[in-house]
């Protein structure tokens, strides 16, 4: 089921930001913290690829990862962020209004075809707050009862996971005095088209982590990447197994995932590189499946559970790392929710600091 609407811009972020202060199976047990010592004396950079499909979660994690490391973000960075949030708000509901008009779908309320010529018309590479117009075009247009019916159906359409939260926050988000919280940073989605350089420390360990854009345009650009890397973080976002790629709308999203971690993991460079594998959006992910069935896409699947349809995924991904001599860590995650991932990546940093030291 592909995408009827455009992607957004993207855009091109290179720079570094610095901290003030049959593969082996492993999954995401506690480790005690007496297994990798936080008084460690800092040894030399670690460098990590931040690899995966774009929409995958990638940039979220790694904006949970600066949370984590407490770096703050810089008034350039901010007012980055900002902007995007309200592209983000126009980007979502120009998917939906797509979707609507392709489906043959009316408005329950007849004023919010108005609203919807406002939305689709004038608010072309929109990075600002909204006027008093545009501000009750999308309010009315997301109250209208058809909108929300094919919001529920956006399983069928690419749109962004994001896309309630901020139509829900719109008051908020629009204020003169709006200014981003952390939550708000995490659920904006800003595609990256080629690298992003992270510098931070965790563990008393100092990181350079490079964030590969995820298009397929992106992609080709990776290998420039591949010397001196000593771990992987490759995120999937699994409750994309209905959806069909932007760029190709013949192929399926999750396989596309599986695909590009199987080259990954077959990569002569990367063969005995350990591999931290995030199974994202499970939130996503459990809410579709009460609604589309694994088994349309997954054919082999027979099992009954959500515990079973996230073991059925982790062991396609399995599956395609045959070639892979170094250890696969797997972990389900949702990289909105900020106490999660916060104890994930806690784990990931122990886990990690204990291979490569």
């Amino acid at each position: 089921m592909g995408s009827v609407c455009a992607s957004q811009s993207a855009v091109n972020v290179v720079g570094a930001v610095e901290s003030k202060s049959a593969p082996k199976e492993d999954h995401d047990e506690e480790i005690n913290d007496h297994d990798v010592e936080d008084e460690t004396q800092e040894s030399a950079t670690l460098r990590l690829l931040l690899l995966g499909a774009a929409e995958s979660g990638k940039t979220t994690l790694l904006e949970q990862i600066r949370m984590v490391c407490n770096q703050d973000f810089s008034e350039m960075e901010l007012f980055h962020r900002k902007s995007f949030i309200y592209a983000n708000i126009v980007h979502s509901m120009k998917c939906i209004l797509a979707f609507m008009k392709k489906q043959g779908m009316d408005f329950a309320n007849p004023i919010n075809k108005e609203h919807a010529d406002i939305v689709t018309t004038r608010l072309e590479n929109h990075y600002c707050p909204f006027n008093e117009e545009q501000y009750r075009a999308i309010e009315s247009l997301w109250k209208d009862a058809n909108v929300q019916l094919a919001y529920d159906r956006r399983g069928e359409y690419n749109l962004n996971d994001s896309a309630k939260y901020f139509f829900e926050n719109l008051p908020r988000i629009n204020n003169v005095e709006f200014q981003p919280t952390p939550q708000d940073l995490i659920m904006t989605y800003v595609p990256t088209i080629g690298v992003q350089n992270v510098i931070f420390s965790a563990k008393n360990q100092s990181f350079q982590l490079f964030d590969m854009g995820g298009q397929k345009i992106d992609r080709r650009k990776w290998a420039t990447m591949y010397d001196g890397i000593d771990a992987i973080f490759f995120c999937m976002a699994i409750s994309e197994y209905d959806q069909m790629m932007v760029e190709d709308q013949s192929t399926n999203r999750l396989q596309d995932s599986l695909n590009l971690l199987g080259k990954i993991s077959s990569e002569p460079k990367f063969l005995s590189t350990p591999i931290f594998l995030f199974l994202n959006e499970t939130d996503v992910f459990y809410e579709k499946l009460k609604r589309v069935p694994l088994a349309k896409y997954i054919t082999d699947f027979t099992g009954t559970t959500e515990k079973e349809a996230l073991q059925c995924v982790e062991a396609k991904a399995r599956e395609r790392c045959s070639k892979h001599q170094g250890i696969m860590h797997v972990y389900y995650t949702c990289a909105i929710n900020q106490s999660e991932m916060a104890k994930t990546l806690d784990k990931v940093f122990k886990k990690l600091l204990k291979e490569v030291r």
